[in-house]
């Protein structure tokens, strides 16, 4: 199955089973207020923001969802270059964009995941990069104006160190990305202004 034409005749259906089908990223759900359960198991998605962004949308009563064998689902069945700490932080976005869901991936959505889910979610669907030592900071685009500086989560962290306040520690990091954002010419620039914060 591609399609899911003709769903919308069943608005008041409230699971939906739609494992090993070639459902993908185009997939598009009509209104379906009182769904509760979906299961997408083994099809093709790829695009995980945009499906939880979608679902939000389409399935108010969500409470179990299931993507395991897509490639939106990292875990080490699908792609042997996932480990646990990839589908740890893809349950805390996909609960982030879906705070109701009680069950995820088979899995009971614990009250420590939902609370990680509220600090830290929104941060969660950038991916680890393979090897921080292989990162630069930067790639030159064509524009020298339009160039965009990148510094690796675990890097940036190592120069903000936090001994007694995160929030105090969450702020320098906030700061330190707007200065970026703003068009500080460079890292090292950031860091200079940083340091008179």
């Amino acid at each position: 199955m591609r399609s899911l034409e003709g769903l919308s005749a069943f608005r008041s259906l409230e699971e939906l089973i739609l494992d090993n089908n070639l459902l993908g990223d185009d997939l598009v759900l009509p209104g379906l207020p009182h769904l509760h359960t979906l299961t997408l198991n083994k099809n093709q998605i790829t695009d995980l923001e945009y499906l939880l962004d979608h679902l939000a949308e389409v399935t108010p009563s969500l409470e179990y969802l299931s993507l395991l064998g897509n490639v939106a689902c990292p875990n080490e069945l699908v792609n042997l270059e996932k480990d646990e700490e990839d589908y740890k932080r893809y349950r805390c976005f996909v609960l982030h964009k879906l705070p109701n869901l009680k069950f995820l991936d088979a899995q009971k959505v614990t009250r420590q995941e939902r609370e990680e889910a509220l600090v830290r979610g929104a941060f969660m669907k950038v991916a680890k990069p393979k090897d921080f030592r292989d990162s630069q900071y930067h790639q030159p685009q064509p524009s020298t104006a339009d160039e965009v500086f990148v510094r690796p989560w675990g890097q940036l962290l190592a120069i903000l160190p936090c001994p007694h306040s995160c929030l105090h520690c969450t702020k320098q990091i906030l700061i330190y990305l707007a200065l970026i954002c703003l068009g500080i010419g460079n890292c090292k620039a950031a860091d200079r202004t940083l340091k008179t914060y």
